[in-house]
């Protein structure tokens, strides 16, 4: 395992997560008090549908890395052009296929009930729903070009581009909210340009990195397409298994319960720490896999699983924290960030979103062992499943119960916890031709990290009680450093200690 890259590249892709997530709470508190109250739900509403719209995309999309990454370093430079070409036309083929559903949508939104858009408000949310599905068709487009950092494992190429991107995001929505009117439709106009300027470095990257890919017609096989989409299709079912246990929920809270667009917010907010945490463990699970893919590739056993294990532990040490933090100054946060909401509502809201992550933060990179080994079948059918499952539980206890939007959050941590700790580890390792039993210790050493952290937390709530966002801070830079530094010791084994510590040094260059 090449530590030293590794550690390049994470610090690379934390930097950019800070940068992008700093900009996510901003905004939402920005929009609330600028724009209107019950708007921002209008915001995460639109992103949802594209996520439903990447869903089908991902048949095509989720195997291309794999690929294409695997044929390059068994020197298969054609079959690796192959793939590639064949993935950036089929996109190109389905980014129109999915414009005229998006126009449909997007002209005639007034005369969507479902929606529930104010009158007042209605142009504003029409021009905001263009810029993101006009983002959405020029992402999956140019998504192809992103294999080149991940097969030559120089993903803190990406990250640069990604946090300089986030940057003009930034400049252009302090822009226009300072010196015009606020609108909804500036959102999606800074995401356009973000998205645009990591579509321009992602293919430049890709002509420095593999100079010998040629992308063009004539290496277009539809045979490629079919082998992809027929793999694919079940990681498409994986993600609509997810999408209905994390996605649905503001879809379903806009339109069936009463205080529609309240609700919808409130849900929106309670799931943007929760949903933060679980972007970056992506973030940091995306660091291995390149190295995971490379040694499948190589056909190194040992090397994948010392690995997989390097990774819980990463998690456990990294991840462990955030979620800790959030059950034990939830409450306080939600009530500085949100003032003019129920924080009580809030953080009972965003605990249930964040409860499945306190077994799957443990385990989180073993999804990508389903993809390397091409044994996708059985999760992306249990996934299904439970997120059936799940929106049927949601549909019970609204129906039954007075819990309003808590329905769906805590039909969503039920299933997803249940299939945390019956089939993922389990299928993982047998997957891998190990022992059933090897992941169980993970779990167990990410569960006694959180309550040791979160024990922590709550003593501090008594000794030093939150006022206001300095002592909100004070306590972290207190607490937050000796957490580190108890798992630190706990967690991490030598290797995983040096890796972390190429990590800070990386960093302490970067910024000199």
């Amino acid at each position: 395992m090449d530590k030293k890259r590794l550690a390049v590249n994470m610090a690379a892709q934390l930097l950019a997560f800070a940068v992008n997530m700093g900009i996510s709470f901003v905004l939402a508190r920005v929009i609330e008090e600028q724009i209107g109250q019950n708007t921002y739900g209008l915001v995460a509403l639109a992103n949802q549908f594209v996520l439903y719209a990447q869903i089908a995309v991902s048949a095509l999309n989720t195997m291309a890395s794999r690929f294409v990454t695997i044929h390059i370093h068994r020197g298969e430079h054609q079959t690796a052009s192959e793939y590639f070409s064949s993935v950036f036309f089929g996109n190109v083929i389905m980014a129109g296929i999915f414009l005229v559903p998006a126009l449909v949508m997007v002209l005639f939104m007034g005369y969507m009930p479902f929606l529930n858009v104010p009158d007042g408000i209605l142009r504003d949310v029409q021009l905001l729903w263009a810029f993101v599905f006009a983002n959405f068709f020029l992402s999956i487009i140019t998504s192809v070009y992103g294999v080149s950092t991940y097969a030559t494992n120089r993903l803190d190429l990406t990250s640069i581009r990604t946090m300089i991107a986030d940057i003009l995001r930034i400049v252009f929505l302090v822009g226009t909210f300072f010196f015009l009117e606020p609108t909804l439709w500036f959102i999606g106009a800074a995401s356009l340009l973000s998205t645009s300027y990591i579509a321009y470095w992602n293919r430049r990257f890709t002509k420095q990195l593999l100079p010998d890919i040629q992308m063009t017609p004539s290496n277009f096989r539809w045979k490629k397409v079919w082998e992809l989409i027929s793999l694919g299709a079940w990681n498409s079912l994986t993600r609509l298994g997810q999408q209905l246990l994390d996605g649905v929920d503001i879809l379903l809270s806009g339109a069936l319960i009463l205080d529609g667009n309240e609700s919808m917010t409130l849900l929106s907010l309670a799931k943007q720490v929760p949903t933060a945490i679980s972007s970056l463990m992506g973030t940091i699970v995306g660091v291995f896999n390149p190295q995971i893919t490379i040694a499948y590739a190589e056909g190194d056993k040992e090397k994948l699983v010392e690995i997989i294990k390097s990774c819980n532990r990463i998690l456990i040490f990294m991840m462990s924290i955030p979620i800790a933090f959030l059950t034990a100054y939830g409450l306080d946060f939600y009530a500085l960030w949100q003032p003019s909401k129920n924080p009580y509502l809030l953080q009972r809201l965003s605990l249930l979103a964040v409860g499945v992550l306190y077994v799957s933060m443990s385990i989180q990179v073993l999804y990508h062992v389903f993809i390397i080994t091409k044994k996708v079948k059985w999760n992306s059918l249990v996934l299904l499943a439970s997120g059936v499952l799940s929106s049927v539980m949601s549909l019970i206890l609204l129906k039954t119960t007075q819990m309003g939007a808590m329905c769906f959050p805590l039909s969503s941590m039920v299933t997803g916890l249940l299939r945390n700790l019956i089939f993922t580890p389990v299928y993982a390792a047998h997957c891998l031709e190990i022992r059933w039993t090897r992941f169980y210790s993970d779990i167990l050493l990410g569960c006694f990290s959180i309550g040791t952290i979160t024990v922590l937390g709550m003593l501090s709530r008594i000794v030093y009680p939150i006022q206001n966002w300095g002592n909100l801070l004070l306590t972290g830079i207190v607490v937050g450093p000796l957490s580190l530094f108890l798992n630190f010791y706990i967690i991490l084994r030598k290797e995983e200690r040096t890796m972390v510590l190429q990590m800070v040094r990386s960093k302490v260059k970067g910024a000199s």
